[in-house]
Parts: structure tokens; sequence; C-alpha cells
């Protein structure tokens, strides 16, 4: 019971369907009842038990840009895990995103070549030390990673170069690829290892 009238509610309901908040559908076993639900996407997970261990300490002096978005990065990714919020989808999109933008730099023709680029550029932009272990199926493995440099989790978070990945290779498979990261350096991995399927 809400305590407000049919008609009151109906405007509420209306208002958050025309701002696109929720809408509804036909309930399967009675046409005449209505079912809302919220209109969202998925953005991520909220863990009640903490499911990182230690936030990373900064090591380094902060005198350039480049080291105060790495670690502006680090830590908010750090604070996020500590109140127990994973937000994967989000990284991964946003992966996806310069994922795009860096396939624009290659000039290839076979997947190999493409391969070599990926390695080369993740060494330019200090992303790590990335090496393909296998092309059947494609497996990477990052093996001086930085986005879980110095952070102890429980569960593979490298979720921005899974984006990144996803991005370049989906253009050069010309679909939608699935990348899972089954090993991850922050759970004492010797590598953060990604493993590409369709």
């Amino acid at each position: 019971k809400t305590g407000k009238s049919k008609s009151t509610i109906s405007v509420h309901l209306k208002n958050l369907i025309d701002e696109g908040i929720i809408n509804y559908k036909s309930h399967p076993l009675d046409r005449r009842s209505k079912l809302f639900y919220v209109v969202s996407d998925y953005i991520g997970e909220i863990y009640p038990d903490k499911i990182i261990y230690k936030s990373p300490e900064i090591n380094d002096e902060i005198n350039d840009k480049e080291t105060l978005y790495f670690e502006v990065f680090r830590q908010f990714k750090s604070t996020l895990l500590l109140h127990g919020l994973q937000l994967e989808p989000l990284e991964v999109a946003t992966g996806q995103i310069i994922g795009k933008s860096l396939h624009e730099e290659f000039k290839y023709e076979t997947l190999e070549e493409l391969l070599e680029q990926i390695r080369e550029k993740f060494e330019q932009l200090g992303l790590g030390e990335l090496k393909v272990s296998s092309v059947e199926p494609l497996i990477f493995k990052n093996n001086d990673c930085k986005e879980c440099f110095n952070i102890q989790y429980n569960l593979p978070t490298c979720n921005m170069t899974k984006g990144i990945l996803k991005g370049i290779l989906e253009i050069y498979y010309g679909k939608e690829i699935f990348i899972e990261e089954v090993e991850c350096i922050s759970k004492f991995d010797d590598s953060c290892t990604f493993i590409v399927d369709f």
C-alpha cells in the first residue's frame, strides 16, 4: 500500500515513462495487468564483501601528467573496489572506445602483423609486455600489466585492457567477440591472461 490514489500513481508512472526511467509490459498470465521495470544497462555489480585486499601505495613522485593520470585511474578504481563496486561493463566499454581508435593507426594484412602491432603499441604506451601465447585459441599474456600494478584483488579486474583488445579485434574479425581474463597478476598469478572467444 502506498497511501496514494490510483490517479496520483498513474501520473507519477507516466512521468517516469516519459523520462525514460521506467517502462512496462503486459503480464504474461493476465493481459489486463502491467509489469513495470527500470530501464537500465548493466553497468556493474555490488559485492557485500570487499573484493580488494590492498589499495595501491603511491611510490613515485607525481610531477608530470602521465604519472598523475595513472595514479588517478589506479586510486579511483581501488576506491570503488574497496567499497564493493565492480564496474567491469563500463571499464570494458571505455577500453573498447580506445581500442577502436588505436586500430585506426594500424597497417596490416595478416592477423600476425596485427598482433605484432598490438604488442608494440602496448609497449609504447606502457601498458605492459603483451605476448601471444596461442593463436588458436587466441590467448594474450601481459607479464607487466599496469592496470593492476601493485594492487591485490581476489578476482581479475583488468577490464580496460580487455576492452582495448576487444575494440581492436572486433574490427579485425568484423563481429562481436568475447574476452575473458582467466589469470591476473593482482591475484598473484604469473601474468594477466586473456582468452578470446567467439
